[in-house]
């Protein structure tokens, strides 16, 4: 990683660009010919702005510290919806999830719409190779067609969920990097989500590192040619996982933990208190039943027992 960290340093500018080359698309054809930048494209599951970059105290992130400090740092930036295909599909597609019409984990964008064009396809349009490694879309929903190295195909066990028509297969073949990231080096009894998973070594068995190292191949590969290249990292997703070497970094009664922390949330002093919504079955629990209800209820205790049969 920390070497990939440095690769950007001459390979590739960030978000800011795609903007750019999006807006602004003649610059990159003009008479001139202005040289097109490498773009790389670093995206992480569930990392939040928990980052030195974004001024947060106790948190060690050297990497992408520095890769920040030559960079355009976004704070308004929010996830596009509450579930990572959806949010994914979204701004890879610049499309809303109601205009994607993906809502949930299984559906493919593309066979909604087959005329979308993802951004790795329009840097594709536009003379570059589209390098993926990792996970970029949603776990088994890769778009195959916008990688000119590193796509997928879609695996029916996933995108054909709810078809009654559908009699489930193998696993379809995936990136390897991305299919042993959250198994590799992990035991089947350690993938509960409040679980600590400590990797051997400099967790070279894990997904994530084998998608930084494959990551290197392709700049290296494609170091003379226009490229735009995803390498997408499962953590920090849950379970926790890392070497030991970096839990070490942290002294676990040091860290603050949130001013209402507890296995029973509330909702803190002033706030409404839908804040905190109560469990499904409190909703039922001890609701008195409606007068017509009651009276039903009543009549169907008072009729005979009917007599088993014999």
């Amino acid at each position: 990683m920390k070497y990939l960290a440095q690769r950007v340093a001459s390979a590739c500018v960030l978000c800011s660009l795609f903007m750019q080359f999006l807006i602004v698309p003649s610059m990159a054809q003009s008479k001139e010919r202005k040289k097109k930048y490498n773009v790389l494209f670093i995206i992480a599951d569930d990392l939040r702005t928990e980052l030195g970059a974004y001024g947060v105290t106790g948190i060690k992130t050297p990497n992408i510290d520095r890769l920040a400090k030559r960079s355009t740092r976004f704070d308004r930036a929010y996830a596009n919806y509450p579930l990572c295909n959806p949010s994914r599909s979204s701004f890879l597609t610049g499309r809303y999830p109601t205009e994607t019409k993906v809502l949930n984990s299984n559906d493919y964008f593309r066979r909604i719409d087959p005329s979308t064009v993802t951004l790795p396809q329009y840097f594709q349009k536009n003379g570059y190779v589209t390098l993926r490694s990792g996970k970029i879309f949603h776990g088994g929903i890769d778009d195959q067609v916008s990688w000119t190295e590193g796509g997928e195909p879609t695996n029916p066990n996933i995108t054909e969920r709810g078809n009654p028509n559908f009699r489930p297969t193998q696993p379809a073949q995936s990136d390897p990097a991305q299919a042993q990231a959250q198994t590799a080096g992990v035991n089947i009894s350690d993938r509960n989500s409040d679980r600590i998973v400590v990797l051997e070594g400099d967790g070279e068995s894990h997904g994530d590192y084998k998608a930084a190292t494959r990551a290197i191949n392709m700049m290296e590969k494609y170091k003379d040619q226009p490229f735009f290249l995803a390498v997408g990292f499962v953590k920090p997703h849950s379970p926790p996982t890392a070497p030991k070497k970096f839990f070490d970094l942290y002294d676990v009664d040091k860290i603050p933990l949130p001013v209402d922390f507890g296995t029973t949330p509330h909702a803190l002093p002033g706030a409404p208190e839908i804040s905190i919504s109560p469990r499904n079955a409190d909703l039922f629990i001890g609701r008195p039943s409606p007068p017509d209800l009651s009276r039903e209820m009543k009549r169907e205790s008072q009729l005979p027992t009917p007599m088993a049969k014999r």
